[in-house]
């Protein structure tokens, strides 16, 4: 049994000599001498090392001892090593941290002031030795430029002299720089360390002849100022000279000299550029605007009245002002409304009308009758003045049936939609421009408090407006009613959302009627004309390719809703269907997403003018699907664009005979092919391209078979067979393209897994102490860079580590004293003021 850790460190004290009897006379017998007080202490010191486990640590080796071979480090002393960089620490690390933040330090810095070996009278004698050397090879004074004698080091570049004395010397009285005799033998001497003696003799001679050449410089350009203002006179007397003067000099004045003379008077009393007017603000141009619509209400007025007004007045001249930089977006063109399907559209108009002088009565464009059969204006501009924060120009559209028809010149702001009615009255749409003009400019937002607040109710009462029109108006004019769209899209831009919160609206009152079509629970009028239009006018002025959209998605799910459910009856409803199915189709065009109602809606389009009731297998088919009942010639029949008027067609689907509803039909599913083929254009690229247009194909071929073999069908369809075989071509030709790199769906192909062996690798020349066996020299030395860095790295993350701690518990301990000591203060003050009283 092994003997206890007592035990052994008594064996150990004993077998040294420190405890226990000791033999004096066998000592005194074998004259051994005492060992001395290091030795004692030394071997104590390794007697307790031994007999402690925490003073030695030891790293348990992997592979254990092999062959009694020594590992560098596999053991280890913490706690001496622990002390020894604490006392670094200290001696480094806290000195540092006593001077952190502290300026103008006294570092003692004589000689053998730290010298622990050196006695104070050896330091003075020292001390007053080297200060007697020092004053004795100095021959004058260190800071004395101008004192030339003495020999010191001077400045060196790499070794060599930054001294001109070296090359150079003041030479004559002018300050002219000479180089010295002799001076070509001194380049094979070898480089020397100049003094400093030669160096301030280099910096002296240097700002000496800085100075000079600044002297020079200066004197130059006074004798060339002083050389001018003697020729000035002789100037001067020729540039303001009196005629009478120039005829006394005896000798005749060569002509040019005289027109030069006539030249520089003319230049004398030429008038000075005037600065152009500035460019008004926003604000001053449409107070300027509501100051003239005033003017001119009064004089309305007073006609009415029968007073009399001058022509002058009853006419307000006007000068056209220049176009400017601020003039941008004066070009706003609405031009997507031809896409939707009306023909010509709600096309742009053209904005750039000739203008009407007033003064000489003549068009721009001369007197041809087309020039004097428009309308003659003194405006400016016929743009309205955009209120989205840019500034226009200061126009008010006036004409002269404008000062004649009664049309007032100031308005109020209406609030509600019968107000607004009431302000337009028998009106047409023409003249309810331009009072919205007038009332957009008569409440500017900079013109008044209120005037904002004003214009964000009166915007919502032009998209109501602009939706009744359309649904009233049977001869509605599209250049008209494009300029009413242009004031709503600048009503949007500068108040979003109560423009938006007016669509909103909108969309509201058509879902709910959409509704009641759908479940057939009241009488409903849906659709009418306004309820296409007003998915048109949101396409026109919101984005429609957002991920969401507050007005532009709700737009898109009703457009899919009426598509998908709506019960199609009358050829109205195929129209307004038609119209839906291509405004969905321009909202997709940045967006390209993929709306299966409308290519489903297409497909039923196609189905409805087949014969046959059963559909193709797998094909969408709608339980309420009417089929459309086309008969008769089609002879002499001309297809056409669809009008928005079409949506009030109430002739049933089964009873088309009349050559009008016939056109009617057939130019239906005439546009419904031409978005076909916009959709499958768009979609190009999309990996179930095959399977979305591959239904519409088969209906397709399936009513041109039906064309070809009934006659009746022939005659009846023939307008739109051409339009049919055409389509059908072209899908055939797209489904073709997109599918010809089309691969099928297989399982993916992995590499084939190997099987893992289990043969051990033998390595003939093995050693433990190898790292790597790569036979890449190149790569194995890269390699053990890498493990150096990442060793010394560890090592110094370690280190700062452990500095941040000391740091950390110096501070704490400076805390500590500095609190008590500062207790121990108000203890005993306390004690003072106690004893006191």
């Amino acid at each position: 049994m092994a003997k206890s850790q007592l035990k052994q460190l008594k064996e150990r004290l004993k077998t040294s000599g420190f405890t226990g009897q000791t033999n004096a006379k066998k000592q005194k017998r074998g004259r051994v001498p005492a060992a001395s007080r290091e030795d004692k202490d030394n071997l104590l010191a390794s007697i307790r090392d031994e007999f402690n486990p925490f003073e030695v640590k030891t790293t348990k080796q992997k592979h254990g001892d092999i062959l009694g071979r020594r590992v560098q480090g596999a053991t280890g002393r913490p706690g001496l090593s622990k002390q020894i960089g604490e006392e670094n620490r200290r001696r480094t690390l806290q000195k540092e941290l006593e001077r952190k933040n502290k300026a103008g330090a006294v570092v003692d810095r004589r000689f053998g002031e730290h010298d622990p070996n050196m006695t104070p009278e050896e330091r003075m004698l020292e001390r007053f030795t080297r200060e007697r050397q020092s004053r004795s090879s100095r021959t004058s004074s260190l800071f004395n430029l101008e004192d030339d004698d003495g020999e010191s080091e001077g400045l060196t570049h790499f070794g060599q002299s930054l001294s001109l004395d070296d090359e150079f010397t003041l030479g004559d009285s002018n300050g002219g720089l000479k180089r010295r005799p002799g001076d070509a033998s001194d380049d094979d001497e070898p480089e020397r360390k100049k003094s400093k003696n030669e160096v301030m003799k280099e910096v002296i001679a240097k700002s000496k002849m800085y100075k000079y050449e600044r002297q020079k410089a200066k004197e130059e350009d006074l004798e060339q100022i002083e050389a001018l203002d003697g020729e000035m006179d002789g100037l001067r007397s020729l540039l303001f000279s009196s005629s009478a003067a120039t005829t006394q000099p005896s000798e005749p004045v060569p002509e040019r000299d005289i027109e030069y003379d006539e030249a520089v008077r003319e230049l004398g009393f030429d008038r000075r550029a005037q600065p152009s007017d500035r460019t008004k603000t926003e604000e001053e141009l449409a107070e300027e605007r509501v100051k003239q619509l005033k003017e001119l209400e009064d004089q309305r007025l007073r006609r009415m009245r029968g007073e009399n007004v001058d022509e002058d007045d009853e006419k307000p001249k006007q000068r056209a002002p220049d176009a400017d930089a601020d003039d941008l977006e004066d070009d706003f063109e609405l031009d997507d409304a031809a896409d939707f399907g009306f023909g010509k559209g709600l096309g742009d108009v053209d904005d750039e009308e000739e203008g009407f002088d007033v003064e000489s009565g003549a068009s721009d464009e001369g007197s041809d009758d087309d020039s004097k059969a428009r309308t003659k204006k003194v405006s400016t501009s016929t743009n309205a003045t955009p209120l989205s924060g840019r500034r226009g120009k200061p126009s008010v559209e006036l004409s002269e049936e404008d000062l004649k028809s009664g049309l007032k010149f100031t308005y109020q702001c209406p609030s509600t939609y019968d107000e607004l009615l009431e302000i337009f009255e028998d009106h047409g749409l023409d003249k309810q421009l331009t009072i919205i003009e007038r009332i957009m400019t008569l409440y500017h937002p900079s013109l008044a408090a209120g005037n904002k607040e004003k214009l964000m109710k009166f915007g919502p009462l032009l998209i109501e407006h602009a939706v009744s029109i359309v649904d009233d108006s049977s001869d509605l004019s599209e250049d008209d009613y494009n300029k009413l769209v242009k004031k709503i899209y600048d009503l949007t831009q500068s108040y979003p959302e109560e423009m938006s919160e007016g669509f909103r609206t909108q969309l509201k009152v058509i879902r709910q009627r959409l509704q009641i079509a759908i479940t057939k629970t009241e009488e409903s009028d849906y659709p009418l004309p306004s309820d296409s239009m007003i998915f048109v006018l949101i396409g026109m002025i919101f984005s429609t390719s957002d991920y969401f959209h507050l007005i532009a998605t709700p737009a898109m799910l009703l457009i899919g809703q009426h598509l998908s459910q709506f019960p199609i009856s009358t050829l109205g409803d195929y129209a307004s269907a038609s119209l839906l199915a291509r405004v969905s189709r321009k909202y997709l065009d940045l967006s390209k997403r993929v709306i299966p109602e409308s290519i489903n809606y297409l497909n039923l389009s196609i189905f409805s003018f087949i014969t046959q009731t059963a559909a193709p297998q797998g094909f969408p088919l709608a339980d309420n699907l009417t089929k459309l009942s086309v008969e008769g010639t089609s002879k002499g029949i001309s297809l056409r664009n669809l009008k928005i008027s079409d949506i009030m067609t109430d002739t049933p689907i089964t009873k088309i005979s009349t050559p009008a509803e016939r056109q009617l039909a057939l130019s239906i599913l005439k546009a419904d092919l031409d978005t076909l083929v916009e959709f499958a254009s768009l979609w190009k690229g999309k990996d179930a391209y095959k399977e979305l247009f591959t239904p519409s194909l088969e209906l397709l071929d399936l009513l041109s078979s039906e064309i070809a073999a009934s006659k009746k069908r022939s005659v009846a369809l023939g307008a739109i067979r051409d339009k049919i075989t055409e389509t059908s071509t072209q899908l055939r030709r797209l489904i073709d393209l997109q599918t010809l790199n089309r691969k099928p769906l297989m399982l993916q192909q992995h590499k084939p897994i190997p099987i893992p062996t289990y043969a051990p690798k033998f390595e003939e020349n093995y050693s433990v102490d190898k790292k790597s066996y790569d036979p890449n020299v190149q790569r194995q030395e890269i390699s053990k860079l890498r493990a150096q860095v990442k060793k010394e790295r560890k090592g110094a993350l370690r280190e700062l580590r452990k500095d941040n701690a000391f740091v950390s518990r110096e501070k704490l301990a400076a805390k500590k004293k500095k609190d008590a000591e500062y207790h121990a203060m108000l203890a005993r003050l306390e004690r003072s003021v106690a004893s006191e009283n």
